[in-house]
């Protein structure tokens, strides 16, 4: 082949080519759409206590102290939750009448370590005296058919520690661990009972009078972790 015959074949082809582009680019493009969608959210929960009202019914003055906090005794109530799937939960309280509670008491009624977190307010007297408080505890917790143990954290859950069961408030969580560990455990199902104890002001505190109603009022939250 000679040399222009060469470049005339080049030449050739490049128009072929270059007439094969244009002849595709003539036809019309076809396309279609896909979208990917969904929705990440957490397993679905359900947080239930049997009895809601803790009911110490009428107490008598005379069964309280002047000079003395009186502690009533502890009552009791079932308490359960379910999800849908392993999850990590916990608890978080709010005190409703955290104005009424008395600084100090709880500590001085049980222990050191019961500072005012674990106090919840009784409501106040018709004079507007503070009553007393009560303490909540969570105990023989059983997760996905296993004993577990009460757990908690100070700093909403960024660190945990074995407790023992009783429920603090802000920046306080409880949940339930194993027995070998205290970092807390996903679960499908909790249940056990929850511990209310009240403890009575000194009656030297406030007035009788013609009865005053006992009105505490916590809300226990349930939270994922």
């Amino acid at each position: 082949m000679s040399k222009g015959e060469s470049l005339m074949r080049n030449k050739f082809c490049a128009v072929a080519v270059a007439g094969a582009l244009v002849a595709f680019a003539g036809f019309n493009v076809q396309a279609a759409d896909i979208r990917v969608k969904g929705t990440i959210v957490p397993s679905s929960c359900s947080f239930n206590i049997t009895n809601s009202i803790i009911d110490y019914g009428r107490i008598q003055p005379n069964a309280l102290s002047a000079t003395q906090y009186t502690k009533l005794e502890r009552k009791s109530t079932p308490f359960s939750i379910k999800c849908d799937a392993p999850t990590l939960v916990s608890i978080k309280t709010q005190d409703n009448r955290t104005s009424s509670k008395v600084p100090g008491m709880m500590q001085v009624a049980f222990n050191s370590t019961y500072i005012d977190a674990f106090n919840y307010g009784l409501g106040v007297s018709p004079k507007n005296e503070k009553v007393g408080g009560y303490i909540m505890l969570m105990s023989h917790a059983v997760a996905d058919g296993r004993a577990v143990r009460v757990n908690g954290s100070n700093n909403n859950g960024a660190t945990w520690t074995v407790g023992d069961g009783a429920l603090a408030q802000p920046p306080h969580l409880t949940s339930w661990a194993s027995s070998s560990s205290t970092a807390p455990i996903k679960l499908t199902a909790v249940s056990g009972s929850l511990l209310v104890q009240a403890v009575i002001n000194k009656t030297s505190a406030f007035t009788v009078g013609s009865g005053i109603n006992l009105d505490g009022h916590a809300t226990l939250e349930l939270r994922y972790l």
